[in-house]
C-alpha cells in the first residue's frame, strides 16, 4: 500500500482565477501569485509608456520633432494604433510639419484598428471629423491656384 503524501501548498499557489474566452468557456487558470506577477509586469510596461510619452512631449515642445516622432511611432506600434493620445499627438506633429499624407495615413490606420473595439465610438467620430477637415483642406489647397 502506497502512502499518499499531503504536500501543503501555499494558498496563493492554488489556481483560483479562471480565464474565459469570448464564448464564456474556461481556457485557463491562474494562481494568485501568477496573477500578481502578470499585473506587476503590465504595471511596469504602463509606467514605461507614460515616461516615454512625457519624453516625446518634451521633445515636441522643444521643437525636436524627429525624436518626438520616433518615440511616438514606437508607442503607437506597441499599442497597435489603439491609444488615441499617441496617434493624435503624432498627427499634430505631421500637420505642423506639412506632412499631410503621413497624417492621413496614421489616422486611417488608427481608425481601422479601433473599429475592432466596441467602446471607441467617440474616438472614431473624432478621427472621422479630423479626416474630413483634412480632405476639405486638401481640396481647398488643390484649387487655390484658381483664386489667384
Amino acid at each position: 500500500m502506497e502512502k499518499i503524501s499531503k504536500e501543503t501548498c501555499h494558498p496563493n499557489d492554488v489556481p483560483v482565477i479562471f480565464i474565459y474566452n469570448h464564448q464564456d468557456e474556461i481556457i485557463g487558470k491562474l494562481s494568485i501569485n501568477e496573477w500578481k506577477a502578470q499585473k506587476k509586469a503590465a504595471q511596469l510596461l504602463n509606467e514605461l509608456e507614460i515616461k516615454l510619452y512625457r519624453e516625446a512631449i518634451n521633445y515636441y515642445t522643444s521643437n525636436d520633432f524627429d525624436k518626438a516622432e520616433d518615440i511616438l511611432l514606437f508607442l503607437i506600434l506597441q499599442t497597435d494604433y489603439t491609444h488615441y493620445e499617441y496617434v493624435e499627438r503624432l498627427a499634430n506633429l505631421y500637420r505642423r510639419n506639412q506632412r499631410h499624407s503621413k497624417e492621413k495615413d496614421i489616422l486611417l490606420k488608427a481608425r481601422k484598428n479601433m473599429l475592432t473595439f466596441e467602446a471607441t465610438e467617440g474616438i472614431i467620430r473624432r478621427i472621422d471629423k479630423r479626416l474630413l477637415r483634412h480632405e476639405t483642406s486638401d481640396h481647398t489647397a488643390s484649387h487655390s491656384y484658381l483664386l489667384q
